[in-house]
């Protein structure tokens, strides 16, 4: 099947178990979430290690996919601590890992190299030289940059070495992926380290303009689906891990609807999804960035930044509870947020306790007055937002789950002859068996049959992490054979597989790494001594890549050599010229050690460090980095964006001052910091 006629993976956000249950219930294909740590949504409730090896089993058992998060930065101090969280992940086998620091990569590559790796969007992936970059470093999937257009996106798709993955549903960030500093400058809350306290979706102030100015409506792209199937996309991903599961469990059965129709659904399926997505709790629907013509309407000023349906507000806070005037219906087990009338981080929660004239009550209409018992950080004017609607318990399915097994990868290689099986960790055995099937009539056997079919009926205590068939041939296998086939199998592997002896060599894999962890040096090496040089843009749009490659072949034959990169579509456009010298700088992160290792191994002779790092994460690279490192050399925007903004001057309620600036050559529309930032003095949380 070519990827032009193959339904593209469905994937659904799951912040918790329950999440992910009603997400695979509704349709979902793959679910991504993550740990507790080194995430980049760590206000989400997240997967313990327990709860993860019990999903995987429950997803692998039905054909579904896991993906984890492991897409924040790392600081020097941490490396340690995430090779450990590697090596236990390599036991449990999810199907990818969504990554953006290039320390990730490049221990996954060195010591874990079963772990799949997906790019996060993060590293902000937006042209075909930075999907070329990505493919040669053992990178299965890129998750694009939010900001490309439909048009872009063609042009890449078109001669992607690797899988593609696109958004197609939920809140968009105004800033570029991965460039957002604004949070991290407001008080060390980092976006890039999963803690941002959304400053973007509060009110501020602007010549000629006030309101909601950096707060974009929701991404809905239901009109792009055919688009994206007829391009080959291989997933398509709906925002929203601090999302409950009512709204996930809505928002995949639509698109599903959308998926298993007809490649051009008629207009009573695109209403009828499209209906489904109304009853969620959401901001106004946009095709964010895919179309250029709704740029000039995409930031939503006029409206709160939160997402979810106003139901009311606070009228009065007294010492054991909030006094609450309805504008529509409240019923005990929403999820609500209470937000301030500035907009901004409000702070969510279940209503499990309700009073209408001092009686319990179960629900309350619209136009109450009602009150709410308990402890909140909110004051008189806070308004009330409803986020999830009750209805939706997935709890006790997650609490039934069984415990998780130790998943093994599977392959298997089938004709009408024959049919043999390995085991990633049984090197070197194979299972065979002679088989005669006849010729197809119709339907012949497709390797997602095998699959799905060598998935269940595993042993204990192991399961089918990863099940790939390759079939040759076309022929009908019954149903009866193909359970005895598998049956065959694992009775097979049974008998071999040991567990005591399944991870001994993530034990020494771990040992390697603090082996070689060991052996950096002791402080940074002298930078090189000064040379012209050339800058790379950091965001070179598909179009515009040929100009690039001239400019630099231009620079070449002029006797430079030496070149600066802010993005891994550098390493591609670069790699004509293999005596080039290269200099990285923001937005390709360095904050620790193995970040920079990896780009000495590519070729780097110096780097900028994390722009973001506070003093002692500063202090720690420096002294371990092999690589030498340089000073910024210019001020650094708090947020970058294709969105239009307003230009000129600008304040936030809180008094903080800011200069917006449209550049012409790149379209660019960046926001700085109306005084001086030092992120060396902020604790980088």
């Amino acid at each position: 099947m070519d990827k032009q006629s193959a339904v593209p993976e469905l994937l659904a956000p799951a912040g918790n178990l329950e999440t992910a249950l009603a997400a695979f219930d509704a349709g979902a294909d793959a679910v991504y979430g993550g740990l507790a740590k080194f995430n980049a949504r760590e206000r989400a409730a997240n997967f313990s290690a327990a709860d993860l090896g019990r999903l995987l089993d429950y997803a692998h058992s039905r054909g579904r996919r896991v993906y984890l998060t492991f897409n924040t930065l790392l600081k020097e101090s941490e490396l340690g601590e995430a090779a450990e969280f590697l090596a236990e992940l390599a036991k449990l086998r999810p199907d990818a890992l969504i990554v953006q620091d290039l320390a990730v990569i490049r221990l996954c590559r060195s010591y874990f190299p079963e772990l799949v790796l997906h790019a996060s969007t993060q590293m902000g992936i937006h042209n075909s030289a930075g999907i070329a970059a990505a493919a040669r470093r053992g990178i299965a999937r890129v998750i694009l940059e939010r900001q490309v257009t439909l048009e872009e996106l063609r042009a890449m798709a078109e001669s992607s070495p690797v899988e593609l993955e696109v958004f197609v549903h939920g809140s968009l960030c105004c800033s570029l992926s991965g460039r957002c500093l604004l949070s991290s400058a407001l008080g060390g809350w980092s976006g890039n380290r999963g803690k941002c306290k959304q400053p973007c979706r509060r009110r501020y102030r602007a010549e000629g303009a006030e309101g909601f100015l950096l707060s974009p409506r929701d991404l809905s792209a239901v009109s792009l689906i055919p688009e994206f199937r007829r391009l080959g996309i291989a997933s398509l991903k709906v925002e929203g891990r601090l999302r409950s599961p009512d709204y996930v469990w809505k928002t995949v059965r639509a698109y599903r609807m959308l998926l298993d129709g007809p490649p051009e659904p008629g207009p009573e399926l695109v209403a009828e999804a499209e209906q489904l997505l109304r009853s969620t709790a959401t901001r106004r629907p946009s095709l964010g960035f895919y179309v250029k013509r709704e740029y000039p309407a995409l930031i939503d000023a006029g409206r709160l930044g939160a997402f979810g349906n106003v139901v009311g507000s606070v009228t009065k806070r007294v010492r054991n509870g909030l006094c609450i005037h309805t504008s529509d219906r409240l019923h005990l087990g929403d999820r609500l947020r209470l937000v301030p009338p500035d907009g901004g981080e409000g702070e969510s929660f279940t209503l499990i306790n309700l009073e209408v004239q001092r009686r319990p009550a179960v629900k309350v209409r619209a136009d109450t007055d009602c009150f709410i018992p308990g402890d909140f950080p909110a004051q008189a004017g806070f308004l009330l937002y409803k986020i999830g609607e009750n209805g939706y318990d997935f709890s006790r399915q997650a609490a039934s789950l069984p415990a998780g097994r130790f998943p093994v990868a599977v392959r298997l290689t089938i004709s009408a002859s024959e049919w043999r099986g390995e085991i990633a960790e049984l090197p070197g055995e194979v299972w065979s068996r002679p088989v005669e099937f006849q010729p197809a009539e119709r339907k012949p056997f497709a390797a997602a049959e095998a699959e799905t079919a060598f998935a269940s009926g595993v042993p204990e205590p192991w399961s089918a992490g990863r099940v790939e068939a390759a079939v040759a041939g076309s022929f009908f296998v019954p149903a009866s054979v193909l359970k005895e086939l598998r049956r065959e199998f694992w009775s097979w592997a049974a008998q071999r597989l040991k567990l005591e002896e399944r991870h001994s060599h993530l034990a020494e894999a771990l040992a390697r790494f603090y082996f070689d962890y060991r052996a950096l040096p002791g402080a940074a090496p002298e930078p090189p001594a000064p040379a012209p040089e050339f800058t790379v843009s950091a965001f070179i749009p598909e179009r515009e890549l040929d100009a690039a490659r001239q400019t630099i072949r231009r620079a070449w034959e002029s006797g430079v050599r030496r070149f600066r990169i802010g993005g891994i579509h550098g390493f591609e456009l670069l790699r004509p010229y293999p005596g080039a010298e290269l200099v990285t700088m923001f937005p390709l992160q360095v904050p620790n050690s193995m970040a920079a290792l990896f780009l000495k191994e590519e070729g780097a002779v110096a780097a900028e460090p994390a722009v973001e790092l506070d003093r002692d994460a500063l202090e720690q690279l420096e002294r371990k980095s092999p690589l030498p490192l340089e000073p910024h050399r210019e001020r650094v925007p708090l947020l970058v964006t294709r969105a239009p903004l307003p230009a000129g001057g600008w304040r936030d309620e809180r008094g903080n001052g800011f200069e917006v600036k449209f550049d012409p050559a790149t379209g660019l529309t960046e926001l700085y910091s109306a005084v001086a930032v030092s992120f060396l003095l902020n604790d980088w949380k």
